[in-house]
């Protein structure tokens, strides 16, 4: 819905190059009326009628058309008027603003080169619609239409201001009923029927790409499923050599602890004690051999050698018994040989004796040692301190072996597999592609059922007289209801309804045969009647609504009965009214008023 604020322009129709501003949103049911001031010799027609002459060609109807040609780059009397919107006099750029309630705008320029310009901004967005940006004007209009919501035959025939096209009545049945069709978007069935085609198509396309995609994810689905398999038999033979490992190292504990049981731990202290007890002893002993033994055998053989001695000079002496002395050159006497023999043999005897003695003792002392060491080596300890220290370390060993067995069970047990990542990838690989399918299957269906509607909107479509039927039996009640109520309201007699044919059907003198008062009650009566039934089916497309001297054929009794239907009827649906009138009858029937004025083919105006 179009929520007009204000409406600006410069340089517009016969406003000269000064920018005009209306507030919109304060008018309400505002009376716009005009008065020209340029020749006074030119203020009447023909039959004198002063008042018609000096409104018409003020500058009123610029107020709508410079909203129409903002909006739509039309006026109500041209779809495309170019430079035709351009104040003749000034021949400078021509430009109109309107501006919405909630900030945006749009603001459309006829430059003096002869080129337009497109710009507005919407929700605080900048877009410039030129040939920069789009290659043709129409291309502009288009993009500006989807941006808006904008449909100039529906914004003109039924919301806006329906009375600047041909009276309805007055319409070749043919073109009125098309016109109709048109107000109903009848006229779109075909395309609506090609639409849903082609949407058809599309879903059958997407529906086909998706089971092949299916198809595709499901032998993908097989792959990683024999993958899972094949992982899995790694994870079973994993934890099977695991279960080995963790065999075999209870296996090594309970040798090592068999080995453990069976030795019998040594006291290391008592053992080295005893040691060092022992040593003692031999040391004792050893002091005890060299006083004993040694010294006794030092004795013996000084003995031994005085013998040897002797002995030696006792032969000495015997073999010098009988020979000649080389000193004296006598024979030596027996007698002689015998006394010097026998102090030696004396003497001889006495280390004899020594000998004899000493060896004696130092007998006696050997087999006291002896038996010394017999009593000390029953002492000796049964074990070394090596010994003591090997079994320990031994101990030791089997104690290590116990605990590295446990730590490599331990550790065995916290392993993780090596196969589990492998198994949570493809296990997530899985759910993928199963959400996947399943994603696709729901789009399946979806676009099924979405085809079956399509499917039926085709064929609703394609057979346009039956929907056609339904539709006119509808709404059209509705639009007779409404055109009943203005007609009495207008106060006539004339009964007019639209058929479910979209013809005319009318009372026995019919339309025809109106006067021209009355002919234009039952157009603005049509007019109206459209008007709420656009209302009624679409919703209020703007807050603006232009009754362009609608009036002009009407008598007072027609003016009473129109300004009874603004006030009553129009007032409520409808922000801001713009009454444009030139008779003087309309004056102070409305809460605002603006007064057009022209002067030197200039206009201008002042809100009353």
């Amino acid at each position: 819905m179009l929520e007009m604020a204000f409406v600006s322009w410069s340089n517009f129709l016969s406003y000269g190059d000064y920018t005009t501003t209306i507030d919109l949103t304060t008018l309400g049911q505002c009376l716009i009326t005009g008065f020209v001031n340029e020749d006074e010799n030119n203020l009447t027609d023909g039959n004198n009628n002063t008042n018609l002459r000096r409104s018409n060609g003020a500058g009123k109807s610029t107020i709508p058309n410079a909203i129409l040609w903002c909006l739509f780059g039309k006026t109500m009397h041209s779809a495309t008027p170019g430079d035709k919107v351009v104040n003749y006099f000034t021949g400078k750029d021509c430009w109109v603003k309107v501006t919405f309630k909630n900030g945006d705008y749009i603001l459309r320029t006829r430059k003096a080169n002869n080129s337009n310009e497109l710009f507005y901004v919407k929700d605080g967005d900048e877009n410039c619609l030129t040939s920069d940006t789009l290659s043709i004007p129409k291309q502009q209009q288009a993009k500006l239409d989807r941006v808006f919501s904008l449909d100039y035959d529906l914004f003109c025939g039924s919301s806006f201001c329906t009375q600047y096209a041909k009276p309805w009545l007055e319409i070749a049945d043919a073109t009125r009923k098309k016109a109709f069709e048109r107000l109903l978007h009848v006229d779109r069935f075909t395309y609506y029927a090609k639409i849903a085609k082609a949407k058809t198509d599309t879903l059958d396309a997407s529906v086909v790409k998706r089971r092949s995609e299916i198809d595709s994810l499901k032998k993908d689905l097989i792959r990683l499923e024999n993958e899972v398999i094949r992982v899995n038999d790694s994870i079973a033979s994993y934890d099977a050599n695991r279960r080995a490992r963790i065999e075999a190292q209870n296996r090594t504990i309970e040798d090592a602890q068999k080995h453990m049981d069976a030795i019998v731990l040594p006291d290391l202290a008592a053992v080295k004690k005893k040691w060092a007890f022992h040593e003692a002893l031999e040391k004792q002993l050893r002091s005890i051999r060299i006083k004993k033994l040694d010294n006794k055998q030092t004795k013996i053989s000084a003995a031994k050698s005085d013998v040897r001695s002797m002995n030696s000079k006792i032969a000495i002496w015997k073999e010098k018994k009988g020979k000649m002395c080389g000193e004296c050159e006598q024979t030596v006497e027996d007698g002689h040989t015998q006394a010097k023999i026998e102090p030696l043999e004396a003497q001889l005897r006495e280390f004899e004796a020594a000998r004899d003695t000493a060896q004696a003792s130092y007998d006696r002392n050997v087999a006291l040692i002896k038996k010394i060491e017999g009593l000390i080596e029953k002492k000796r300890p049964k074990m070394t301190v090596s010994d003591a220290q090997g079994i320990i370390t031994n101990h030791s060993n089997y104690q290590r072996i116990i605990n590295n067995a446990r730590s490599s069970i331990a550790a065995i047990e916290k392993e993780a597999s090596p196969h589990a990542d492998s198994l949570l990838s493809v296990q997530k690989q899985i759910d993928t592609i199963k959400s996947n399918i399943e994603s696709k299957e729901t789009s399946i269906r979806t676009d099924e059922e979405l085809n079956k509607h399509y499917s039926y909107v085709y064929k609703a479509y394609n057979d346009r007289n039956k929907i056609k039927s339904l539709i006119f039996k509808e709404h059209l009640p509705y639009l007779n209801d409404r055109l009943r109520h203005y007609l009495d309201v207008f106060k006539l007699d004339i009964k007019i309804s639209i058929s479910d044919s979209l013809g005319i059907d009318s009372t026995h003198w019919g339309y025809a045969f109106e006067s021209g008062g009355e002919r234009k009650r039952t157009d603005v009566a049509i007019m109206l009647a459209i008007f709420d039934f656009h209302e009624q089916v679409y919703g209020r497309q703007s807050n603006i609504l232009v009754l362009d001297e609608i009036d002009g054929r009407l008598d007072e009794e027609g003016i009473e009965s129109l300004v009874d239907i603004i006030k009553n009827d129009l007032a409520h649906k409808v922000e801001t009214i713009l009454i444009i009138s030139h008779r003087n009858n309309m004056k102070d029937t409305f809460d605002h008023e603006i007064q057009v004025s022209r002067f030197n083919r200039l206009s201008s105006l002042s809100v009353i």
